[in-house]
């Protein structure tokens, strides 16, 4: 059985995919979203970053989007791109994999002293933004929804891991990640995860399960979602 920590609305895609492979499925999601309601702001001469599909659906519930549809506008995700492709957004300068690929070109001579508003969560890639003050690159966040995090597990889940069930974990994000770990010690089920599988869209989502030395982790060669089923596949034993 493999878990899948995402929220239900936002896997059902992977939790089809990886059924009709002869996957069985158990979903939990580790954390939901909370849209802010608020009025943001808007300067043609800066560059907006949407670095998820979360940052643009939330300025469309607050009737926002279409303030941005011809600003300069730079993607992380071809995801992210579709949506604000469908909400009338044409104005793309740059369209990246990931922050890593982003932070490289923000970074060169043609880009570097521009002005720039992250759209994002009250969890923030703090690898990016603490290069981004190594770099002198003036960004401006802004928050539009909230990450909020589970403190406890289902007593199915639980009693999943303890008759060691759980066979592998699909990890999108760190945040979720490091909710495994803590979770994992509070109901003392930590050694039953060492023989589990995990699989993490990067390996900036590996990290800290690396550091805490799980060795049974696979990640995906690109950070999409159809990498990261390929990687389930070449790599899951039941």
């Amino acid at each position: 059985m493999i878990l899948i920590t995402r929220p239900k609305d936002q896997s059902r895609n992977l939790k089809s995919n990886l059924e009709k492979k002869g996957h069985d499925i158990f979903q939990e999601g580790f954390y939901k979203i909370q849209y802010l309601k608020q009025q943001v702001s808007h300067d043609p001469n800066t560059y907006y970053i949407f670095s998820s599909i979360h940052s643009v659906i939330s300025l469309k519930k607050n009737n926002q989007i279409l303030k941005f549809r011809n600003s300069n506008i730079l993607v992380i995700g071809l995801q992210v791109k579709k949506l604000l492709k469908e909400y009338g957004c044409k104005n793309f300068k740059i369209v990246t994999p990931d922050s890593t690929s982003m932070l490289k070109i923000i970074s060169s001579t043609k880009y570097k002293k521009k002005n720039y508003t992250y759209f994002c969560s009250n969890i923030i890639n703090d690898e990016f933004f603490n290069e981004v003050r190594k770099k002198k690159i003036n960004i401006r966040k802004e928050v539009v929804y909230k990450t909020i995090g589970i403190d406890t597990l289902t007593k199915k889940l639980i009693e999943s891991f303890q008759l060691n069930k759980i066979k592998g974990v699909i990890f999108y994000s760190q945040l979720s990640v490091k909710i495994y770990i803590k979770l994992l010690k509070k109901y003392k089920i930590f050694s039953n995860s060492k023989s589990i599988n995990i699989y993490c869209l990067s390996e900036r989502v590996a990290k800290p399960l690396r550091n805490k030395n799980f060795d049974k982790i696979y990640v995906a060669k690109n950070p999409n979602e159809r990498s990261l089923i390929s990687a389930i596949k070449k790599n899951h034993y039941y």
